[in-house]
């Protein structure tokens, strides 16, 4: 694999033409808030994305969990298919740090990644869990941000349709790392959302 390609397991192979049946309610999908006992499921599928331990992942995510009840400022959604976990994704609210650099990342609502079964993909999870984390945030904020490495051009897509602009390659988050070095930063306008 050449040093610029991004690794096949942490994104969905770019292809944009690649249009499955999409999954919807009539197949048993679910989208709803993340239970406890979604989060092993949950962990297995963050181990297959990003390796890792399924134990340290699932302690992650009950730490997540926890916060996002007892905190409010998270969410995690999930897309459960006759009882099976098919895809997750996150969203919450960042506040810089103090002594963050000027490039900072600006204080906001977020969306922290979509991990979609691959078995799943391309049959609109992805969307269906981004779509419905930004009605959750437009219930706080105007805004909703997004960062990926500029190497991911399948989630770059998803959510340019989803009324993402690029705002700065140019910006600090924490413990952000980005495959091939780059990020992009990106704002949508929720007032805008039909």
């Amino acid at each position: 694999m050449a040093a610029s390609e991004p690794n096949p397991a942490l994104f969905a192979e770019y292809a944009p033409h690649d249009r499955r049946p999409p999954l919807g309610s009539s197949e048993g999908l679910e989208i709803r808030a993340a239970e406890p006992g979604d989060l092993p499921q949950i962990a297995r599928l963050t181990a297959q994305r990003q390796g890792g331990s399924v134990e340290i992942h699932l302690a992650e995510h009950e730490k997540a969990l926890r916060d996002a009840r007892e905190i409010g400022k998270s969410l995690i959604l999930v897309a459960a298919r006759h009882g099976r976990i098919v895809g997750y994704a996150k969203a919450g609210w960042f506040e810089p740090p103090a002594g963050a650099p000027p490039n900072a990342a600006p204080a906001g609502w977020y969306l922290f990644g979509v991990i979609v079964d691959p078995d799943f993909r391309r049959r609109g999870v992805g969307s269906l869990l981004t779509r419905a984390r930004l009605s959750w945030i437009a219930e706080w904020s105007p805004r909703a941000y997004y960062f990926a490495s500029a190497l991911n051009r399948a989630s770059i897509d998803l959510h340019d349709r989803l009324g993402f602009v690029e705002v700065t390659r140019d910006f600090h988050f924490p413990q952000a790392r980005f495959t091939g070095g780059v990020g992009i930063l990106f704002e949508a306008d929720l007032t805008r959302r039909g």
